[in-house]
This record gives C-alpha cells, structure tokens and sequence, in this order.
C-alpha cells in the first residue's frame, strides 16, 4: 500500500482545493503456462480536473511534485498537440503522468513491481496494462517458450543445450507464436476484435458517431464513468486521452483509447456544464491621504 500512499500525498498536496480521486484500483495477474496466476502487479489510478485558472497547478507542478519528493522523472514526447506525458520512477516503482488537451484531466497511473506468491521470478518485459499492445495468447506476454521458461534446457535426445518442444528446437528462449515480442501481432488482433463482433479499423475511432452523453457534472465525474467501462471484448485496461474543448453554451469532453485486450478504438463524448470564470473585481482605491494642517490663506490678508 506503500504506493496508494504515495500517490495520494503528493497530488493531494498539489491539489489542496480539489481532492483527487482514486478512479480504479486493480490487479494484473502473471501467468506461466498454468491458468492460475504465479504473482500480480498492483496498479492504481488517480485523477484531478483541470480548469481555467492561471495559477491552477498543471502538468509540470505535478512532475516538480514528483522530483520533490525523490522520484526519478522523464518526459515523453506526445504525438498529439496540446497534450503531455511523463513518467516517474522510484526504485522498482513507477507511475504514468498525463494531462489531457485544453487544460483537461490530469491522471496518475501508478504501478508496482509484480509480487510473487511462491517461487521468485524475473519481472515480466510487461503485464496487459502497461504494455503497449495486446499480450500474446502463448506466452503471455513473456515472449519466451514457457516450457523451458527461457532456461537452458537440457533433457532430450542427446542434451544439446535446446528446447525439443515449443520453440520447434530452435530454443531455449523465443516463444514461437509472437516470435518472442510478447504481443499479438496486428492480424491477430484483427481476428480478436472480430470474435466478438467489433469493429475491425485500422486506425481512427471505431465509436466515433457515437452521440455526446450527458448528466455529468465535471469531467472527473465523466472520466470515473469511463473508466469503469469495459470493450466489447469484456476488456476494461485502456489508456484514455482526454480532450477538452468549448462548444457554443457547453463543454465537450472526449476521451479516445486503444484497448489493452483487443487492440478495437474506443471514444465516448460527454457533455459538460461551461463554467466560465469571473473576472476578479478592481482593487478598491486607496484612501485619500490626510489634510493639510495649514492655515488657510486668507485672501487679501497681510
């Protein structure tokens, strides 16, 4: 809970006026070739509504907040104008920066190391939420043969230091079906989506005519009920961006992501309340300053 902790310390210090919320919290189970998972990694998402203010602390408060407090911090380039990212690490734990564009959301993503519950492993190269794609079905996103798990194998005819099973004896190592990536390639993602009758795009919004939601009242409110969301492929992970923009007497909020467990696009819209700011009032003027004590001149006197 170390993590929880942490996460909830700085952004509630960086944002004293409005709390940030805990959106999700969930697990990432790590499987070898057993169904029953050997260990999990912790992860947990928060997230504070940007707004029009000035001085309303932003994307690189929050990275100044995280360097504060003994984080490593890097930032990553977006390919998507008006939004930022960086990531943040500490020991083996690390957490995802975002803010969306046109003074959106700002989302934590945090994450630990995987824990496992009996023999001690190497970390996975990544788990269905931090991967950036969808895990290979075979290995699970290891990317190695899990009969030899990687290892030097040497049974079978002769002992010649190979795997005689999946890796087809050209191990040990490299599962066979992702070519050792660890993730599904595009035309099996392709298939995937079209098991469960999404949408097979290549690029773009797959929910794009989809017309605005409405009944939130901020969009934190509309990012906690994306979040609990799932794909039609029964998937919840996905990274969602957040763009912010004024549209005539309202505010319209869309968040687009790529889904973790079938690569299908995924975009909702809402419609927000437009909350304009108040100017501040004019200082008041200062009090005149005090009389003279003079006599008054007398006209015609001496």
């Amino acid at each position: 809970m170390w993590l929880k902790g942490e996460l909830l310390e700085i952004t509630s210090a960086l944002y004293p006026d409005r709390r940030p919320m805990v959106v999700r919290e969930w697990t990432d189970p790590v499987r070898l070739r057993d169904p029953a998972p050997v260990g999990h990694r912790f992860l947990f998402l928060l997230c504070a509504d940007g707004d029009d203010r000035p001085t309303s602390p932003g994307f690189d408060d929050a990275l100044n907040a995280f360097s504060a407090a003994g984080w490593t911090v890097q930032r990553r380039p977006s390919d998507h104008p008006g939004e930022r990212g960086a990531t943040a690490h500490r020991e083996e734990f690390e957490v995802r920066v975002y803010e969306g564009s046109g003074r959106g959301i700002v989302t934590f993503t945090g994450w630990t190391p995987v824990v496992y519950t009996e023999r001690h492993l190497r970390q996975p190269p990544f788990t269905p939420s931090t991967a950036d794609g969808v895990l290979c079905d075979d290995c699970h996103g290891w990317g190695m043969c899990l009969e030899c798990e990687g290892r030097p194998y040497s049974g079978g005819s002769g002992g010649y230091g190979r795997c005689l099973c999946a890796a087809n004896n050209a191990g040990p190592g490299r599962c066979v079906e992702c070519g050792g990536s660890g993730l599904l390639t595009a035309e099996e993602t392709s298939w995937k989506r079209r098991q469960y009758g999404l949408p097979d795009t290549d690029g773009g919004d797959a929910l794009r005519q989809m017309p605005p939601e409405g009944g939130h009242d901020s969009n934190t409110n509309a990012f906690i009920s994306v979040s609990q969301r799932s794909c039609g492929c029964g998937e919840f992970r996905c990274f969602w961006r957040n763009i912010l923009t004024e549209a005539d007497d309202h505010l319209l909020s869309r968040f687009v992501g790529t889904c973790q467990g079938c690569a299908a696009q995924r975009s909702y819209t809402f419609t927000l309340p437009l909350r304009r700011l108040v100017a501040p009032a004019d200082p008041p003027s200062p009090p005149p300053g005090p009389r003279s004590r003079r006599s008054p001149q007398v006209p015609g006197g001496a």
